[in-house]
């Protein structure tokens, strides 16, 4: 019996995990975000906000023009500059700063630095907008993905580029988003290695809500050389992205 009642409180848990994507966003997501999921509701969701914004327009009443002053810094004109860099921080750090995790070829461990910048494209399938607000966040589940790097081992370094397509499903109530892709690794420069070309899928887990940027992600890839004596290649990085 008390078997019994474990099994059933591990599939109770089981249960509960599982149904966690299927509760509503407005029970767990930010009360002052308003959402819509799918293409045709963030087409309507876009008129509406150009609407209510056209509308908000017409009651504001006329801004006679001010002549710009310059914003110094110890004496410099740095305003302009430091207002850019704090209004774009994220995007900022999530070009700049690398993705790090580990990869394996012939049972050889390599440390993984690299920077995956991704170019959505295709209909918004989730959109956001925060009270208050007239901007609209879209997120895209289809992007074009371009990913310099360095794999570092005990056989030396190797320079890479991979290009490929990914996509992510991230609903506006999931934390957690899911996908895949599929690209190509381009060994540029690599001790013993000639320079080649591998078939490249991968598995990818995305956390963060959805719609506004910034989100951690995690992604395990394996690569399967065409030329080379080690042709096989598996490895998972984690690292923070503004898309």
């Amino acid at each position: 019996m008390p078997r019994a009642r474990r099994v059933l409180g591990l599939l109770t848990l089981a249960a509960a995990a599982l149904s966690v994507p299927a509760v509503p966003a407005s029970a767990r997501a930010d009360e002052r975000i308003d959402y819509a999921d799918g293409p045709t509701a963030c087409r309507a969701f876009h008129a509406k906000n150009d609407k209510e914004l056209a509308d908000w327009s017409k009651t504001q009443p006329a801004t006679p023009y001010r002549y710009p002053q310059d914003e110094t810094i110890l004496g410099a004109p740095w305003g302009p500059l430091t207002d850019g860099i704090g209004s774009t921080s994220d995007l900022l750090l999530a070009s700049i700063v690398p993705h790090v995790g580990s990869q394996l070829r012939a049972s050889a461990p390599a440390i993984l630095i690299s920077w995956p910048w991704s170019i959505p494209f295709g209909p918004a399938y989730t959109c956001s907008r925060h009270l208050g607000s007239f901007t609209v966040r879209d997120y895209k589940f289809h992007r074009a993905m371009v990913e310099p790097g360095v794999a570092a081992g005990k056989t030396g370094a190797a320079v890479f580029a991979r290009l490929g397509y990914r996509f992510l499903y991230h609903p506006s109530d999931w934390v957690v988003g899911v996908g895949g892709g599929l690209g190509s690794t381009i060994d540029l420069a690599q001790k013993g290695e000639p320079q080649r070309i591998s078939l490249s899928p991968e598995a990818v887990m995305q956390f963060g809500h959805c719609c506004d940027a910034s989100y951690f992600t995690f992604a395990v890839r394996y690569d399967r050389y065409f030329a080379g004596t080690t042709l096989n290649g598996i490895g998972g990085t984690l690292g923070y992205t503004f898309f």
